[in-house]
C-alpha cells in the first residue's frame, strides 16, 4: 500500500511538472519583417522575437489568421505563393543556397531558432549576420519555412524569431497572427 501511494505521488508530481512546463503565447508578424535576408533592396526590418526558452523544448508554431499584402500583386497566407522574379533572391532561397529563378513561398511565414549564446551576444540583432548589417546576427542557412504549422525540437536555451519570406518588404502590408506553444522536454 505504501509503495502504491509513493508511485501515485510520483506520477502526480511528474504530470503537474509537465503541465507547468508548457507555455503559450500569441505573436503578430508584420508583413514587412524579413531581417534583411535574400538580396534586400530596401530597409532591413529585424525578425520578430516570438518566444525564449530555457532549455530542451518542443516548439509548435501555428498560424491563426491574416494575410501578407504585397503591391506586386500577391496576397498570401502563411505558405506564400510562387513568383517569377528573376534576379532576386528570397530569404529561403538564401538559406538553401539558391539564386534567382522562381521564388517559392514568397511572403510565407518563416522562422529561425537562435541559441542563447548568439542571441545574448553583444550587439546581436535578429537580421542576416552575413551582410555586415549587424555585428552579430543570424546565419541564413538556419531559416526554415513555418507555413501553417511547424514543430521544432530544440536542445538548448534560445529564442525563436519569425519573419516573412520576401526580398522587398517595403511594399508589404498585413501580417500573420500565430500561436507559439512550448513544452519543456
Amino acid at each position: 500500500m505504501k509503495r502504491a501511494k509513493i508511485a501515485f505521488a510520483l506520477v502526480a508530481f511528474f504530470a503537474a511538472a509537465t503541465m507547468a512546463a508548457r507555455t503559450q503565447t500569441s505573436v503578430f508578424v508584420p508583413g514587412n519583417t524579413n531581417g534583411g535576408f535574400g538580396n534586400p533592396i530596401d530597409s532591413v526590418v529585424p525578425m520578430v522575437p516570438a518566444i525564449t526558452v530555457a532549455g530542451p523544448s518542443k516548439i509548435t508554431i501555428t498560424y491563426i489568421s491574416g494575410t501578407v499584402t504585397d503591391t506586386g500583386g500577391v496576397d498570401t497566407g502563411p505558405t506564400g505563393a510562387d513568383w517569377n522574379q528573376y534576379g532576386a533572391q528570397s530569404p529561403l532561397q538564401e538559406a538553401r543556397g539558391v539564386s534567382g529563378g522562381t521564388i517559392h513561398n514568397l511572403d510565407a511565414l518563416i522562422g529561425v531558432f537562435v541559441p542563447a549564446r548568439t542571441a545574448g551576444a553583444w550587439k546581436f540583432q535578429p537580421v542576416d549576420g552575413t551582410k555586415d548589417i549587424a555585428r552579430v546576427g543570424i546565419v541564413p542557412n538556419t531559416l526554415f519555412l513555418v507555413g501553417a504549422t511547424k514543430t521544432i525540437w530544440v536542445r538548448e536555451a534560445g529564442t525563436l524569431y519569425l519573419g516573412i519570406n520576401d526580398y522587398f518588404v517595403s511594399d508589404n502590408g498585413g501580417g500573420f497572427s500565430v500561436i507559439v506553444n512550448v513544452q519543456r522536454v
